[in-house]
């Protein structure tokens, strides 16, 4: 109910009561996150009415970073990997079950919504032949999701992946390098099929 009168919201709760119940323990259990995880040493900061329907999950020793509210539903891992590595997730997005693996940098735009999808922006391992040698290169590099963007379920973003503003990442979509704003992107390799129209009317 952000943006809202209080006299708006008011009138909203009572004719919906159940709806504003579940809200405003979403809302708690936001404040919850809020306070718990600084607590423990964790670098969890989120901005004005954070709401969580089910669980977040913050480790890691870099920092994690959400804007003004964020709905966090399902499970969500924003997990890092180093300490200067940063996640942040823009104002008004919805995270549903979606999970981070950060070396470096993951910049999630505002109004974003994000599905039980992968964001990683390291390899873990190295793609060379000696990757068990711990001296062999592992690929990692900032990934960059512009607002207004949908990341269906089951995608993969993978290192220094950059999508455009209100593009569509389809379900099962393996996208590695840059894609235009406006884009539905689809299949493994990720590709762009078709553009989006700013309206229905076009």
């Amino acid at each position: 109910m952000s943006g809202l009168s209080r006299g708006s919201a008011l009138r909203i709760a009572l004719r919906h009561p159940g709806t504003a119940l579940s809200v405003a323990r979403d809302l708690a259990r936001g404040k919850w996150y809020k306070l718990w995880y600084p607590m423990r040493g964790i670098r969890f900061e989120a901005g004005r009415n954070l709401r969580v329907s089910g669980r977040l999950i913050v480790r890691g020793p870099g920092r994690v970073i959400f804007g003004d509210n964020v709905h966090v539903d399902a499970v969500v891992t924003p997990w890092t990997l180093d300490a200067n590595a940063v996640i942040r997730v823009g104002d008004g997005s919805y995270v549903n079950g979606t999970r981070f693996s950060c070396q470096q940098e993951i910049t999630i735009g505002a109004r974003a919504l994000l599905s039980d999808a992968r964001i990683l922006d390291t390899d873990f391992h190295s793609t060379m032949a000696n990757r068990h040698d711990p001296s062999a290169p592992v690929r990692a590099a900032p990934i960059r999701i512009e607002e207004n963007v949908w990341i269906a379920m089951s995608a993969g973003i993978l290192p220094g992946t950059c999508i455009g503003a209100n593009s569509v990442v389809g379900y099962g979509a393996v996208c590695a390098g840059v894609y235009p704003a406006n884009s539905i992107i689809v299949g493994n390799p990720a590709k762009v099929v078709r553009s989006i129209p700013e309206s229905a009317d076009v």
